[in-house]
Order: structure tokens, then sequence, then C-alpha cells
């Protein structure tokens, strides 16, 4: 028996199991605090307690699948929906009568629409072809369901998703069947994102352990590594007498195990004796390095050697300090959601890609219309081309014909200098590139005409679309590794959640806002560098000395 085995006797075959990488992190820590080579006798505990009160299971699974599908959600598509007035006002009817909104009838329109379809091309044509869409709302929608859509009905040339949508929400006006079923399972589901989980892991079971974890998976419609997942879940929220558990499991047979226990006992009181007498247990080090596990962010470098020059005049290496001293101060600051949106407005300045210059001509009656429209809503030519361009590409609907006319036109006398995001122009060559060559000037006046045609709701538009600009990506390749308790990664996530925003973005601020305001932060320092009790006198009074020498030679030297 070597001295890592320890005389264990197998267990059984491995079987693979995946974990997120939090959990099993969590895991490795519990396990190591127990003795080396504890992870698969610590998994195999929390099986077996899982399976203890099967009763339980199915309850905290549902709650567990609830969490992850929550955590995992994909914000809904916005969709703009054109429809007639007699069919707006039994939607909006319908959606009454059940105590729901649109969106949700219209996502089980267009379930049933995609799990039957049928014989739709005709039916979709001639919505198309309508001409009294003056009622406009805005749906949402899975991102999913309009990609299976677009896939569905583009088979046979131009997608017409628009029209698609329409002819669903009049099937479903005219045979509602069971709609109250629909909202509750269809009307409320959303796109999820896969679950992150890490890499493989192996952990031998005995035969009577697997299969009581398969009978129950089966049972509860799961599997084996979902289970288990639940399990160590569990295990982390209660961990109870694990020592005793872990040192249960890996001794399981009769033979020596007086003595295996003996000589574990005496292995753990030779590691406890090699420590000093003073250490804690869980404290931070004698330097003043925090007690926590490290992070890493990424900063941009003029914002890392602005914090490596302030954070050195505390002394060497006091970045990460300085930092959490910058994310305690934005937690307790009540200003904090002001500051974020501030910073996200400068950030969004300072990544605004200019427009692209366009030139878009027109005929003498249409130009009169369109300054007309212009000076009704006290609006620029480019507000206007940008409203149009994007409420085209939101909804193309079939303009092959109107295309090919505004081709053939002439008498384009009237000229506009305007411009278009960048991402705005580059998808109207797409489309218009699908018809022909240089056909794009052609495609931006059809958008204007259709603008023309029906301005709609067009003064919210010019104030929320007109403005947008496209972003270049955020450029931060500076990396900092920060080390952050539990307690303020807690205090950290709260104020994300309250404020809409993430670790990443929230590190980020507190960096900027430490750097403008850092008066009179030495005692903040010089607290969150000593955060342990023992020796704190002594370092502080080295850090002091320190201190005086390091200011007396920068004097000399200058």
């Amino acid at each position: 028996m070597s001295e890592t085995n320890m005389g264990r006797v197998p267990v059984g075959d491995p079987i693979p199991l995946r974990f997120d990488p939090t959990t099993k992190q969590r895991l490795e820590e519990l396990a190591a605090g127990i003795g080396p080579r504890r992870f698969g006798a610590l998994v195999r505990v929390a099986a077996r307690r899982l399976l203890s009160d099967p009763d339980r299971v199915p309850e905290a699974l549902g709650q567990a699948r609830r969490a992850s599908a929550d955590a995992r959600r994909i914000p809904w598509a916005e969709r703009p929906l054109d429809l007639d007035p007699a069919t707006s006002t039994r939607l909006n009817q319908l959606a009454h009568e059940f105590h729901t909104d649109r969106s949700a009838i219209v996502r089980v329109a267009l379930h049933r629409f995609l799990t039957a379809a049928g014989r739709f091309r005709h039916p979709v044509l001639r919505e198309d072809a309508r001409t009294d869409l003056t009622c406009r709302t805005r749906v949402y929608l899975n991102r999913s369901t309009l990609v299976r859509l677009e896939k569905l009905v583009g088979r046979n040339g131009d997608a017409l998703t628009a029209a698609a949508i329409r002819v669903a929400v009049r099937r479903l006006l005219d045979d509602p069947r069971d709609l109250a079923a629909d909202l509750a399972t269809i009307g409320a589901a959303r796109d999820l994102t896969p679950e992150t989980l890490g890499p493989r892991t192996n952990v031998h079971f005995d035969d009577d352990l697997r299969q009581q974890l398969d009978n129950l998976a089966e049972r509860l419609d799961s599997d084996r590594a979902e289970l288990m997942r639940l399990a160590a879940r569990q295990l982390l929220a209660n961990p109870r007498d694990l020592e005793k558990a872990v040192t249960e499991e890996i001794y399981r047979g009769d033979a020596n195990r007086a003595k295996l226990l003996a000589r574990n006992t005496r292995r753990r009181q030779t590691a406890a004796a090699d420590q000093p007498a003073h250490a804690p247990a869980r404290a931070p080090s004698p330097q003043g390095n925090p007690f926590g596990r490290r992070h890493v962010y990424r900063f941009d470098e003029d914002t890392k050697r602005r914090l490596e020059e302030l954070a050195d005049d505390y002394g060497p290496r006091r970045v990460s300090a300085l930092l959490r001293v910058g994310i305690r101060t934005l937690i307790a600051s009540p200003a904090a959601g002001e500051d974020l949106a501030q910073a996200r407005r400068a950030d969004a300045r300072a990544r605004a890609l200019p427009h692209d210059p366009v030139t878009l001509k027109l005929d003498s009656p249409t130009a009169a219309c369109f300054r007309t429209l212009a000076a009704r809503h006290e609006a620029s030519p480019r507000d206007l081309v940008a409203v149009a361009v994007h409420r085209f590409l939101a909804a193309p609907g079939n303009y092959r014909q109107a295309l090919i006319s505004e081709a053939r036109a002439a008498g384009l006398d009237e000229k506009f200098e305007v411009s278009l995001r960048p991402s705005a122009r580059r998808d109207i060559e797409h489309l218009a590139d699908r018809h022909g060559t240089r056909l794009s000037s052609a495609l931006v006046r059809v958008a204007v005409r259709r603008l023309l045609d029906d301005p709609a709701d067009l003064a919210g538009e010019l104030e929320n679309i007109a403005p947008v600009h496209d972003l270049r990506p955020t450029h931060r390749t500076a990396r900092i590794d920060v080390a952050l308790d539990d307690e303020l990664l807690a205090h950290l996530d709260a104020l994300a959640d309250r404020l809409g925003s993430n670790r990443r973005e929230l590190v980020y601020l507190a960096a900027k806002r430490i750097l403008r305001f850092h008066h009179n932060i030495e005692d903040r320092m010089l607290d969150e560098m000593f955060r342990a009790q023992n020796n704190r006198k002594h370092l502080l009074a080295k850090h002091a000395r320190r201190e005086r020498t390091r200011r007396k030679d920068r004097d000399d030297t200058v």
C-alpha cells in the first residue's frame, strides 16, 4: 500500500461526469481540505446523500431546472408587425380575453404555423400584396423562431417573414382551439443558451450505487449527469460532517480498517504540527495578500498604467488592493447607477463609427414630400433616411418589383447629401446585390418612398433610431489579476443585478472612479492591504518605515 493510496478498496468502474467550472472548483477546494485525492469519495458521498431521501429529489430537480433556465434565457427579439385595423382589433380583444399580451399570442401562432404549415405559399403572397396595413405594433419573439420561419418561407425566393407572421396570426384568430393551454406552455417558452460545463471528470461508482442512480434518473426522466450536478449543489449548500462521511467512503473495507484510520490520524497530526502555531486557518497571509481567489480583468493600456502609478504611492504590487478599494467605494456609492449610465454614454461616444456619406436622388414631387415631412417633424434628411432604411431592413417584404421600377426611374433631379451607418449600408448592398449590381441607391429610394407612404410613429423612431451609431469593439488588452473574497463578490454581483450590468463592466467603472476620486484613501488602502489581525501593528510600522525610506530616496534623486 502506497502513502497516497492508503489502502483504499477499488469501488468500481468510472463513469464520466461534467460540472460547471464554479461547482467543480468548490468541490475540489472542499476535497482538498479533507485530504489528498478525495474528490471521487466526496462525489460519491454527494450521490449517497441524494439517494438517501429520493422523495425530495423531484422538487429540488424542478427548482434547479427553473433556476438554470432563468440564468440562461436569451432576450426576446423585437419585431414590428403591421396589421389591418380589423385584425388588430381582434388580436387586442383576444389578448384581453385571455389576460395576456399580443406577443404571447403571436408566439403561439408561429409555433402552430411551424408545426403544421400546410400550403402557405399563396396565402403568404396574397398577404404580402396587401396595402391596408395601417396599424403597427411591436411583438417580442424567440430568435430561433424567426430563423426557422425565415428558412421555411425563403425556400421559394424572398423570405416574406412579415407576411408569414400575419398569415400565422390570421390562422390562430380563425381557429383559437385550446389557446389557454398553449399560452401557458408555448407563449412563455424562451430560447436558452447551452449550459457551460467544464471538462469530463471520471468518478468510480460501485454497481449498487450506479444502479440506484440510474433507477432514480429513469423515474424522473433525467440522467446521471444532471442528478450528480444536483447532488453536488446540495452538498455544497449543506456540507455537514463531510470529513467523517468521506473517511467512511474511503475505508469501506473491514480489512486493516483500524490500522488505516490510525495512520490517517497520524498523518494529519504531523501535517498540523508542521504549520506555525500562530498561523490562522482562513485569514490573509502576514504579507498582506487578501484572502480570496484571483480573477482576471481586462483594461486598456492607459488605465492600467495610471492604476500602477497611483498604486505605487502605497508600496510595490498594490494594484489589486487599489482596485478592491475602488470596488468597495463603488458598492457604497448611492450614485452608482448614474455613474454607470454616464460611463456607457462616454464609451459609446468614444467608440462611435462615423456614418458613410450617401447621395439620395429623388424626383421633384417626391423631393417636395420629403422636405415637407422633414419640416413637419423638425428632422434632417439624414434622420429620415436612417429611419426609412431601418424600417426597410426590419421588414423588407417583397421589394423586387419596386426595386426594378425604381432602377428604371428618370428625372431624379433633386439631390440630398445624407449618411448611413456602415452596418446598415452593408445590409442594403447585400439585399440589392440579390437582384443585380449597383442597385443600392435604388433600394434606398424604395425605403424612402415606403416611409413617405406610411410615416406611422415617425416621431418616436426619430428619437430612438436616428441617433444610433455603429460601435467599434472594446479594445482592452492589458490584464490585471485581482484577488476578491466571496463576500465582496456577493456584493458586486448584487449591484450588477440591480444595475443590469456584470462584474467586468463594474470593475472597469470602479477603476475609472478611483482614478478620478483618490484623495484621502491612504487609510482605506492600509486597511485593505493589512486585513489580517495577527502582526497588524508590526506590519503597519514596517510599511511606514519603508514608505519614509522610499519617499526620501525619491526626493534625493529629484
